[in-house]
């Protein structure tokens, strides 16, 4: 399960813009219905309750519809959306919102955790989150917005990016073991080893994984357990896609690199 460098034959990214107008240490960059959506941590520090996090709006045309959509937020990251509404992680709290006028929901506090991450939906009326720094991942109904506790083990060994297969698998970045997870059923089945630092994931509706390695600069594929670079990155952080384009934040230049995947 090593790591093959070079690109791969089957995928191939052209860049077609760099976004980086109004963005101050983008985390995360999803889309939502033809738009794209970015949070930014604001000062980069990524646990400090400082208040200057906000969620930039932009077109997949790289224009900027609106700087602050959500402003007055901590260190927002992973963004997901389920039942119309947009969910962010922002340290220990889950921040629920309307997509289309940045109105606040909900905030959901999140007692025990440290350093929520990303957020993930499973299309089954459960939003997810992870908890980097305690090994949890919870479990939040999008209705009632009920908290539960779906995993905590030291083998996730620091969870940050999840995602699920379309059979409903979640597939979880180790960032502290440097390893893709899958889990199903509460057991545990690692994909590939040998990353740095795993940061985002996201599965194609192929089941291909592509990950974003902070530390290695990397955008990684990994299909059938085989695992190859597909580009170089600055510290890609939470990655997201739609309509065959991938958004990469890269926090410390204050940019998304935004290319089209061709298959």
């Amino acid at each position: 399960m090593g790591i093959t460098a070079g690109i791969v034959a089957a995928f191939t990214l052209i860049l077609l813009f760099n976004l980086n107008q109004g963005l101050k240490y983008p985390e995360s960059s999803q889309c939502y219905k033809g738009k794209l959506y970015i949070s930014n941590i604001g000062n980069p520090l990524p646990d400090k309750k400082d208040g200057n996090g906000y969620i930039t709006l932009a077109d997949l045309k790289g224009n900027i519809l609106k700087r602050e959509l959500i402003s007055g937020l901590n260190a927002p990251k992973g963004i997901s959306f389920a039942d119309g509404k947009l969910f962010v992680a922002d340290i220990d709290t889950v921040v629920v919102a309307n997509p289309q006028n940045g109105k606040i929901l909900k905030k959901i506090k999140i007692p025990q955790a440290r350093f929520l991450y990303d957020t993930a939906y499973d299309g089954k009326g459960h939003v997810y989150v992870s908890d980097t720094q305690t090994n949890t991942i919870y479990r939040i109904d999008t209705k009632t917005y009920k908290v539960s506790l779906f995993i905590k083990s030291s083998e996730l060994q620091g969870p940050k990016g999840i995602a699920f297969t379309r059979s409903g698998k979640m597939i979880v970045a180790s960032w502290g073991g440097g390893k893709i997870i899958q889990i199903e059923h509460n057991k545990f089945k690692t994909l590939t080893t040998g990353l740095v630092n795993p940061n985002g994931v996201i599965v194609l509706d192929d089941n291909t994984i592509l990950i974003s390695d902070f530390s290695a600069g990397a955008i990684y594929k990994l299909k059938n357990g085989r695992i190859e670079r597909l580009t170089l990155s600055s510290a890609p952080a939470d990655i997201g896609y739609c309509k065959d384009k991938l958004f990469i934040p890269e926090p410390f230049l204050n940019n998304v690199k935004v290319f089209e995947l061709k298959r």
